[in-house]
């Protein structure tokens, strides 16, 4: 082949580019004005676009082929090529977190930043300096992330039509604004508006001491109180704003407010209006609550409000120990939402803690709170007996215990989300796990009063010769048990632990076989110099107990495993 014909065969020429883009150059007059034999060449070394006629260097489709196949290549495109918004755009691929390290031309395309910032503000802060002060590009940014506005120019932060623009999209912006724009009160009350964040921080003094603005922030976020100025906390509207919207927030007012025996009540009443589903669960006929979003939240601000309570008011004043009392059962009653409760027992747990207050404080303890426990224990002992009423000890002890789980996991559900169960409810889950956990321990406690008979135990360990207890243990009980004989603190951090006295333990060991229950002798005990060990007449029945427990455990635990798969399938995590 003559030098002629190499220079006009397309595969010859595409074979020297490839190696050396300036080879182009060599090619015949037809090939170098042929488009689409140069849009091969370029595909096959992006470099060829330095070589070609200006026509075809200043071609946006061959220029943006080049960009796409070597990033590198830009800076020898056209002055032309490199000013165009999609050539730019091809320079980053998609990734505007690269624009920082980008050319000076790219980083200063306001086509190509005003479109690309409508997505990702944030990325100003990579823009050239002029684009940072160009009002069509920061408003752009600041329509789409938060913190855009920071990275603007100074003038344009305090531009009031770009502030208002940032704070429409998200009202955290405000800070970023100029000192005269957070004095602005259309301004602070958008971003109120479009942020449930404590935006108050950041506006003027002067707004701070605003009613409006104040009342507008205490209404839609629970912190914004301790952003508002000194004679506004003290406010009455505001503060009952504060309590009606944010009964939690109770302990973040003012001390001599928090002491004021109305703000008490209002805060308590609060609390309970935004309980859930009244009719369901009201204790009282006149109950008004409506939905409380958190019962956890609930509980733990009307505990929080309630010991704010002087004890000698309570004491002197029957009817308002009965009010604050009434409420403490409606809170009590709301426990679980209509169709989110996994089991049929009676909460009471609110109760119980304001009556433990009450007892702690000697405070005389409600007849209507006396009343609404006794009913609630009646209702809970029924409903356990009509549920359970057909099964043995053993069998109520287990379903027992999986109906608690179960609600447990109903609650966590309801608080953070089905998804937050998959792990816990999969087939070696917490779940199960903890459910056989509980079972053992308290078909421990049942079994023939182990816990309660003091005649299996024996004080006096010092005299008993342990070494052939172990014996008489292993014996009976090997294969299926093993005596453990190592450092308790070693086994109490890696086993679930049962107590079945202060010196003997149950142990379920995770990593072994659900069959083999672990017993542990604390034969060491620094603690004190006697301890109270298993009599060595009694150690027969204790070993019938563990040997009971073995003999049924995998059939509980099989029971509890497709209870767990049920759980999986109700919330859709199978």
């Amino acid at each position: 082949m003559t030098c002629e014909s190499k220079r006009s065969d397309p595969t010859t020429v595409l074979k020297a580019v490839r190696k050396c883009p300036s080879a182009i150059a060599y090619a015949s007059e037809e090939l170098q004005n042929d488009r689409r034999f140069i849009k091969q060449a370029v595909n096959q070394n992006a470099g060829v676009i330095k070589y070609v006629s200006e026509r075809f260097r200043n071609d946006k489709a061959l220029a943006l082929l080049a960009v796409r196949n070597d990033r590198e290549i830009f800076s020898s495109l056209t002055e032309e090529m490199q000013s165009d918004a999609d050539v730019a755009e091809a320079y980053l691929g998609g990734k505007p977190f690269k624009l920082k390290n980008a050319p000076e031309k790219v980083r200063d395309n306001k086509e190509f930043a005003i479109k690309t910032l409508s997505t990702y503000g944030g990325v100003l802060k990579d823009v050239s300096e002029r684009l940072r002060a160009d009002k069509d590009v920061v408003t752009a940014a600041v329509g789409s992330a938060w913190n855009a506005l920071g990275y603007a120019a100074e003038e344009l932060r305090a531009d009031r039509d770009v502030v208002l623009a940032a704070v429409r999209h998200d009202g955290y912006a405000l800070q970023f604004a100029s000192d005269e724009l957070k004095d602005d009160k259309e301004i602070v009350l958008t971003a109120i508006e479009t942020y449930e964040g404590d935006v108050l921080e950041y506006a003027s003094e002067r707004l701070k001491d605003d009613r409006e603005t104040v009342l507008a922030a205490v209404s839609r976020c629970e912190n914004s109180i301790g952003f508002a100025s000194e004679r506004l906390r003290h406010d009455d509207e505001v503060i009952r704003t504060v309590l009606d919207a944010h009964p939690g927030q109770f302990e973040n007012l003012p001390e001599d407010v928090q002491e004021d025996l109305d703000y008490i009540l209002f805060g308590l009443e609060s609390v309970v209006k935004h309980l859930p589903d009244p009719e369901d669960y009201s204790f009282f006929d006149d109950s008004t609550s409506e939905y409380y979003a958190d019962f956890d939240e609930a509980e733990e601000a009307f505990l929080d409000i309630f010991e704010s309570i002087p004890p000698e008011a309570l004491q002197d004043d029957p009817d308002l120990n009965d009010r604050v009392c009434r409420l403490a059962i409606e809170l009590n009653g709301a426990y679980y939402q209509e169709g989110h409760s996994p089991s049929d027992d009676v909460h009471d747990e609110v109760v119980r803690r304001v009556e433990a207050l009450c007892e702690e404080h000697d405070i005389p303890v409600s007849p209507v709170l006396k009343e609404a426990i006794n009913v609630l224990r009646k209702e809970s002992d029924k409903k356990k007996d009509d549920k359970y009423k057909d099964l043995s000890l053993e069998e109520r002890l287990f379903y027992e215990n999986l109906d608690r789980y179960e609600a447990i996991v109903g609650k966590s559900a309801l608080k953070f989300g089905a998804e937050n169960e998959r792990a816990y409810l999969g087939p070696d889950g917490g779940f199960v796990k903890n459910c056989m956990l509980s079972f053992v321990k308290d078909l421990v406690y049942a079994q023939n009063g182990l816990y309660q008979d003091s005649d299996l135990w024996e004080d006096g360990g010092d005299e008993v010769n342990l070494d052939e207890t172990y014996k008489q243990i292993r014996a009976r009980l090997s294969p299926g048990i093993r005596v453990v004989r190592e450092a308790y603190e070693y086994y109490y951090s890696e086993n679930i632990t049962v107590d079945v006295s202060d010196d003997i333990h149950l142990i379920l060991v995770r990593a072994v076989s659900p069959k083999i229950l672990e017993i542990w002798l604390n034969k060491v005990d620094s603690g004190r110099e006697r301890g109270k060990w298993l009599a060595p007449d009694r150690l027969s029945e204790f070993c019938d107990i563990v040997e009971h427990i073995c003999s049924i455990y995998g059939k509980y635990r099989a029971i509890a495993g497709q209870r767990a798969a049920e759980l999986r399938a109700r919330f859709g995590l199978s």
